[in-house]
């Protein structure tokens, strides 16, 4: 227990620059975050995760509402898995596997809502990789911990196990991360780049992180110089409202790789509700985005790549 204080006590001094710049952070954008669930059930397009008819029975309604509320430690729904097909999916003959990894106090039904609205839109078998809710006080800690703290493997690791073995089997692997998803996101490209059994197929990994909560994301120079754009290639959609999104990506500019899709005056943090519509619509990237490429199962050029310094 003493030896597990001390390890904790250094890495909070260790990091202490960015716990006092989080904080500062927090303070500022404050005003924004009771509009984390504004506009409520703003789109007819989706399910939306705040409308009790969108999920299957009340039994799921009153799951999301245990699973948000009491603090207890669960397992993973789906560890890549499960995979949410739209309607009259067949495969489009690519060597590819998509995934989704979902944001904090996520029940199993509200990561499904998510992942079959992901399907939807972008007409793919999409895979969840769910990262369980502990409720919304210890979800919050794991956040701090994960991204200030650096203490992601617990979230992190099981991700980063899956996408490297889809690299190995698929000619091109889709993340697509919300919220909290997007610091799992961008450990799996930091363990990647460093990793020298799998770092050579890291130009495989596209990466697409919505309402990014993540300090940084780096890529590698050396393979985008190679390849000619990002390796891996990173794009971001964030509404310039979300709390989130203004404490994360938008704060954090300097160390973000990728280009940043941005709707200044657009509130709202929920993936259904608040941005799905808008990035099936091509609203954040004027319909230039390689993810928009991908929207009703279209198939990118291969030049289809917003260039971005690295």
């Amino acid at each position: 227990m003493l030896s597990k204080i001390k390890k904790f006590s250094d890495r909070i001094l260790s990091n202490r620059e960015s716990i006092t710049k989080d904080l500062t952070l927090v303070a500022q954008h404050a005003w924004s975050f009771p509009l984390l669930f504004s506009p409520w059930n703003s789109e007819a397009s989706t399910k939306s995760e705040v409308d009790v008819t969108s999920y299957n029975n009340l039994g799921d309604v009153i799951n999301v509402g245990i699973q948000t509320v009491i603090p207890w430690e669960r397992k993973s729904y789906s560890t890549g898995t499960i995979a949410c097909n739209p309607e009259h999916y067949t495969n489009n003959g690519i060597q590819e596997k998509w995934f989704f990894i979902n944001g904090i106090c996520t029940s199993p039904p509200v990561a499904i809502l998510n992942c079959k609205e992901i399907a939807r839109v972008f007409h793919r078998s999409v895979h969840l990789i769910h990262t369980p809710t502990y409720g919304v006080v210890w979800d919050l800690w794991d956040s701090i911990t994960a991204r200030t703290l650096r203490k992601d493997g617990k979230l992190s690791r099981p991700a980063y196990d899956v996408i490297k073995e889809a690299l190995v089997t698929h000619d091109r692997v889709v993340l697509i991360g919300h919220s909290q998803g997007t610091i799992v996101s961008s450990y799996v490209a930091r363990k990647l780049l460093k990793d020298k059994k799998y770092r050579h197929l890291a130009h495989k990994l596209e990466i697409y992180c919505v309402a990014g909560v993540a300090d940084s994301l780096r890529v590698d120079k050396v393979l985008s110089e190679k390849h000619g754009r990002g390796v891996p290639y990173v794009e971001h959609f964030v509404n310039g409202q979300d709390f989130f999104g203004r404490i994360g990506v938008l704060a954090h500019l300097d160390h973000t790789a990728g280009a940043v899709f941005n709707i200044d005056e657009r509130p709202g943090h929920l993936l259904n509700d608040h941005y799905l519509a808008g990035i099936e619509r091509g609203e954040y990237c004027d319909q230039k985005s390689r993810l928009f490429s991908y929207v009703d199962g279209g198939e990118p050029a291969k030049d289809t790549y917003v260039h971005h310094e690295y």
